[in-house]
C-alpha cells in the first residue's frame, strides 16, 4: 500500500505488482500555494510492532505519513505502535502526521477498520486523517500536500528555505 501510494504520487500511475520494499528514497519538487518544496520521500519496509526503529526514522525527518490498510485490522494496530515508537524516539515533541487509511476503494465487506476508528485515532494524536486509494491520483496528491501543510503549521516555516523530509 505505501509503495503504491508513493508510485502514484511520484509517477501518476498505479502499480499493481512490485517487489517488497526494503527502503527507497525519492525526491520531487512540490508546489503548495505559491511555495515550492523539495520533498524527500522515504518509503520504508512494512513494519511490525516488534521492530526497533533506526535513527534514520527520526533524524532529519520533518513529517510522517502513516499508512494502514482499511482491510487489515493488524496493519491498523501496527500503525498505532509505530506512532508510539516515533513519538517516544522524538522525545515527545510535536510531530506532523497524516494518518492514511488506504484501500478505501475496496468493498465494504472486505473492510476491517471503519472510517470513524481512523478519525478517532488521528484526533487522539492531533493528526490529519484521510482515507485513500492508491488508484486515485488526486487523493494521493492531497496526502502529500496535507503533510507539507501540517509540517508548516507545526514548524511555522513558510517563507524559509523549503526542503522537507517525509517518511
Amino acid at each position: 500500500g505505501k509503495t503504491s501510494l508513493a508510485h502514484q504520487f511520484l509517477e501518476g500511475t498505479f502499480v499493481e505488482c512490485y517487489e517488497p520494499t526494503v527502503e527507497s528514497t525519492y525526491n520531487k519538487m512540490v508546489v503548495v500555494g505559491k511555495d515550492e518544496f523539495q520533498l524527500q520521500l522515504v518509503d520504508t519496509a512494512g513494519q511490525d510492532e516488534y521492530t526497533i526503529l533506526p535513527h534514520s526514522f527520526v533524524i532529519g525527518i520533518h513529517g510522517y505519513v502513516l499508512v494502514y490498510s482499511v482491510t487489515s485490522l493488524r496493519s491498523f494496530q501496527v500503525v498505532k505502535t509505530l506512532h508510539n515508537k516515533l513519538y517516544e524516539s522524538r522525545g515527545k515533541t510535536r510531530m506532523p502526521v497524516v494518518l492514511v487509511g488506504n484501500k478505501a476503494d475496496l468493498s465494504l465487506q472486505s473492510r476491517e477498520v471503519r472510517t470513524d476508528e481512523g478519525k478517532r485515532l488521528a484526533e487522539s494524536w492531533g493528526a490529519i486523517f484521510l482515507e485513500s486509494s492508491a488508484k486515485e491520483t488526486q487523493v494521493t496528491q492531497g496526502i502529500f500536500t496535507k503533510i507539507i501543510e501540517e509540517i508548516d503549521r507545526l514548524d511555522n516555516s513558510y517563507g524559509r528555505p523549503t526542503s522537507c523530509g517525509i517518511m
